[in-house]
């Protein structure tokens, strides 16, 4: 009986452990490693950027002594196989890994902003990825 509630504080933790993708370190954010950041779509249709919905980045690295991450970026293409007649989403890189710190968008909650360790440049508005769809798909095929 004595194990009883050591086994339900453990079970009810983890879950709530896993959801803490995004701590605040000071004037930055630490990401999780292997989270699939996209574009927020409300940022996407103002800038007018076309296919922000095929572009992600993802987290490859924890955060080093100087605040820095490594993310690689990807784009979903449609790829046709003549001999099967079926049209699959694959991710492709398009950018090698960089190093970037994060840091929150002070005026939509979720959203962070990539920014360059050089010169504190914005590089892109980010969020997790909440669609699960066809980028799902193509997302869980990577390594």
């Amino acid at each position: 009986m004595s194990r009883f509630p050591l086994v339900l504080a453990i079970v009810l933790a983890f879950p709530v452990s896993g959801f803490a993708q995004f701590v605040d370190r000071g004037e930055y954010v630490e990401v999780s490693k292997g989270v699939k950041l996209c574009s927020p779509s409300t940022v996407g249709a103002k800038s007018g950027i076309l296919d922000s919905e095929k572009r992600f980045w993802r987290v490859t690295s924890k955060p080093r002594v100087n605040g820095t991450q490594t993310v690689e970026a990807f784009i979903l293409e449609s790829a046709y196989d003549r001999k099967s007649g079926e049209t699959t989403i694959e991710a492709r890189p398009y950018d090698e890994g960089y190093a970037t710190r994060f840091k929150r968008a002070t005026e939509q909650k979720g959203v962070l902003l990539m920014v360059s360790p050089r010169d504190g440049e914005v590089e892109a508005m980010v969020e997790i990825c909440k669609k699960v769809t066809d980028r799902s798909e193509a997302v869980s095929s990577l390594p």
